[in-house]
């Protein structure tokens, strides 16, 4: 998913996340024989996101308000207790912390498709984290099973005549479990897990005396896969008014 969030971040928004899209669960979806999805290895180990030194995954997505774009998030440093992921665009590298905890994997800070691309907007912004509250992948999911995470930012936004504005916001998503179904994608066909997540991002910027508020909802259906990890996303949402529907899918990946 990329899922996540952690320390000081460069954010774009691309808005995609990484977790995402729309539509509750087929009960006539196939359901698959999935291994049950717990570790009780090292802190890091997690059998929907394979935290491997070198790992990468290229996507494409579409639909977005940022229009279409691909990026590649490669694993360019594995810790006992956490990673890094630096994710590759065109003309743009963002990294972005992970920490493992007991409970599971926690992001530090915003990162992959959903840091992809206020850029692309004419936007750019950087961004610290102060707060995160949950985490973004448990240790354990079970059927059904619903968690939270969020985080709160202050920085920075790039305005008119290079000229820079405070702004703070809150990240904030609350996932389910809805299922096993099987998926096809351009770098396969995978039987995976299916997690609807409902997200908001909530930012406000004082420029010359004036509040400019940067907010979008949406509601995605993400699909991992044990020992592969996100493979694709659906989303639905609404960034400053305007509706959309976006789509990203796995191209291909490397897991040593």
């Amino acid at each position: 998913m990329h899922h996540t969030h952690k320390g000081a971040i460069v954010f774009l928004i691309s808005i995609l996340l990484m977790i995402s899209a729309c539509t509750g669960n087929d009960p006539q979806a196939p359901q698959s024989t999935l291994p049950n999805l717990t570790t009780t290895g090292p802190l890091c180990d997690n059998l929907l996101f394979p935290a491997k030194q070198g790992a990468t995954w290229t996507y494409a997505s579409t639909g977005g308000p940022g229009g279409s774009f691909t990026y590649t998030d490669t694993i360019s440093s594995a810790r006992a207790d956490g990673f890094t992921i630096t994710s590759q665009f065109a003309d743009l590298v963002r990294t972005q912390e992970w920490s493992c905890q007991p409970d599971g994997l926690k992001a530090l800070q915003l990162g992959g498709g959903t840091a992809a691309g206020i850029s692309t907007l004419g936007m750019t912004a950087a961004f610290t984290t102060v707060e995160i509250t949950g985490v973004s992948l448990p240790k354990e999911i079970t059927t059904g099973m619903l968690w939270n995470y969020s985080l709160k930012m202050q920085g920075t936004m790039a305005m008119p005549g290079d000229q820079q504005a405070q702004s703070s916001g809150v990240y904030s998503v609350t996932m389910q479990e809805m299922g096993r179904e099987t998926i096809t994608v351009p770098a396969g066909t995978f039987e995976a897990v299916k997690i609807q997540s409902n997200s908001t991002i909530d930012i406000s910027t004082s420029f010359e005396g004036i509040e400019v508020p940067v907010k979008f909802n949406g509601t995605t259906i993400s699909w991992y896969v044990p020992g592969i990890g996100f493979v694709k996303s659906v989303e639905n949402g609404d960034f400053g008014g305007t509706a959309f529907a976006a789509t990203t899918e796995l191209q291909s990946y490397s897991i040593p």
